[in-house]
C-alpha cells in the first residue's frame, strides 16, 4: 500500500489499482481526488470536508451523521458509521474509532462529532482527536497544529500508539521552521518521525 500526503489532513491511498481519500478538505490540491474510488471523512469542518469536490465525485462516501447531513444530494453514496464499526471501502477493510471532536475551547464544548478511520490494519487517522486504536498499527498519523491543538497530549497520543512509524499531520497553520521542529518531539530509534511534504509518499508493508 502507498500512502500520499496532501496539505493539512488528507491523505490518499493506493493498493490493487484501488484509491482511498481520507479527509479531502478545502486545503487539497486537485491532484488527491483525481480517480478515487471511496472517501473517507472523519467530520463536518471544511478544512477535512471540502463538500463541492466531494459531491463532484461519483464514489461511496463514508462518514459520521454529522457529516451526512451536509451531503444529502449525494443519496445512496453516502454510508453513515460510528466508532466500533468495520466496513470495507473500494477493497480496503476499515475500521472507525471514537466519536468526538477535541475540544477547542472549554465554553464551546464538543464541536462535533468526529470518527477516526484505521486502514487495513495499518494505518490509523485519528481527525481532530488523540482517540486511540485498540491494536499496533503500521503508520500512525499525528496530528500536529490546529487551534484545539496542545503538545503535552500529542506527544502522550504518538506514544501510546505501537507504531512502526509516525506521519504528521493537520500542519497547514506552521510554517516550514514549525513542521521541522516536530521530529524533536516525535521522533525515536524504533519509530521514524515522518514530516512529509503535500505529495511525498511512504510505502506500508
Amino acid at each position: 500500500m502507498k500512502l500520499t500526503k496532501f496539505a493539512h489532513a488528507c491523505v490518499r491511498l493506493e493498493k490493487d489499482g484501488k484509491v482511498l481519500l481520507i479527509d479531502p478538505g478545502s486545503f487539497s490540491e486537485d491532484a488527491a481526488f483525481e480517480k478515487a474510488d471511496a472517501i473517507l471523512v472523519t467530520h463536518e469542518h471544511q478544512d477535512h470536508l471540502d463538500v463541492d469536490r466531494v459531491a463532484a465525485l461519483d464514489v461511496p462516501v463514508y462518514t459520521n451523521a454529522g457529516v451526512a447531513a451536509q451531503l444529502t444530494a449525494l443519496g445512496e453514496r453516502v454510508h453513515v458509521v460510528e466508532g466500533g464499526q468495520s466496513f470495507e471501502a473500494a477493497g480496503f477493510s476499515v475500521s472507525a474509532y471514537g466519536k468526538d471532536h477535541a475540544v477547542i475551547l472549554p465554553e464551546w464544548g464538543v464541536p462535533c462529532e468526529n470518527i477516526g478511520f484505521l486502514v487495513d490494519d495499518a494505518v490509523y487517522h485519528p481527525g481532530d482527536s488523540f482517540t486511540q486504536p485498540d491494536r499496533a498499527v503500521h503508520t500512525n498519523l499525528v496530528p500536529i497544529s490546529g487551534p484545539w491543538f496542545a503538545l503535552p497530549p500529542a506527544v502522550d497520543y504518538a506514544r501510546s500508539i505501537k507504531a512502526q512509524q509516525t506521519v504528521g499531520i493537520h500542519d497547514a497553520l506552521l510554517s516550514p521552521i514549525g513542521q521541522s521542529m516536530f521530529s524533536r518531539f516525535l521522533n525515536t530509534d524504533d519509530r521514524p518521525y515522518l514530516g512529509l511534504a503535500p505529495g511525498e509518499s511512504t510505502e506500508i508493508n
